[in-house]
């Protein structure tokens, strides 16, 4: 039995009123549907740790907590990925390529790890801080962050222009969050409103790549080449090895 995203069914909002009602049936399949004498394989199946690492450098005026928090965010979304890669091999959940993205980051913006290694130094005039995690991250995490994908979009849908052309940047950051409004907004063709939510995001934190690979995406998908590239070497430039391997 699989979990699936639902896709986009037009006319509409972008996910169907039943999306919550057929991925929580999906999920009491794989979740509940098993034998007693089965639970601990169960348990196993459904529920992964990983430890993962990952580093954050600022730039001059960025704050060690503020690295610290991005160096734990992307430590994070490294275990959510290799549970979601691992939940798909084993047929417990199937994605729709454009909402995996979006997903992993919610999921990842709502676990708290156990924090195994914790250091921040000044580097180059900024804060270089590196973390090591160990995270569990269970299916239903996944249907949790399907559910609020949901709740959020409708809420987007509802907004009016002027917030349309001033988007809110959530104060304080939730990385995951803000990352997933805009997959969701490309996932929507708001390839425009993607695009000033994004810049807005790059005001406030501008020594995250993360938020450029996403706009070069978005620019690719208007067939802007040289403000994607611009965009990508940007990216490259902050030390994300996606838009470095694009650029080669």
């Amino acid at each position: 039995m699989k979990t699936r995203s639902v896709k986009s069914a037009p006319p509409g909002p972008r996910r169907g009123i039943t999306a919550p009602m057929v991925v929580l049936l999906l999920a009491a399949a794989v979740l509940m549907g098993v034998p007693a004498a089965a639970a601990a394989e169960a348990d196993d199946a459904v529920t992964l740790s990983f430890e993962t690492r990952s580093d954050y450098a600022s730039e001059p005026q960025g704050s060690s907590p503020s690295a610290r928090n991005q160096a734990l965010f992307r430590a994070v979304r490294k275990a959510v990925y290799l549970a979601a890669d691992r939940f798909e091999r084993r047929r417990l959940i199937q994605f729709v390529d454009k909402d995996r993205k979006e997903l992993v980051h919610l999921v990842a913006d709502a676990l708290t790890p156990e924090v195994l290694e914790d250091q921040c130094r000044k580097a180059d005039g900024g804060t270089v801080c590196t973390v090591r995690i160990r995270t569990v991250v269970r299916l239903a995490d996944f249907i949790d962050a399907q559910l609020v994908s949901l709740k959020l979009g409708a809420k987007e849908d509802e907004a009016g222009y002027r917030d349309e052309m001033e988007p809110s940047v959530p104060e304080p950051l939730r990385p995951g969050r803000a990352l997933a409004k805009a997959h969701r907004l490309i996932d929507k063709k708001e390839l425009r409103m993607a695009i000033i939510y994004l810049d807005r995001l790059a005001d406030h934190y501008p020594d995250w790549w993360e938020i450029y690979d996403i706009k070069a995406l978005a620019l690719r998908l208007q067939d802007q080449p040289a403000r994607m590239l611009e965009a990508l070497r940007k990216a490259c430039e902050l030390g994300s090895p996606t838009a470095c391997a694009e650029l080669k």
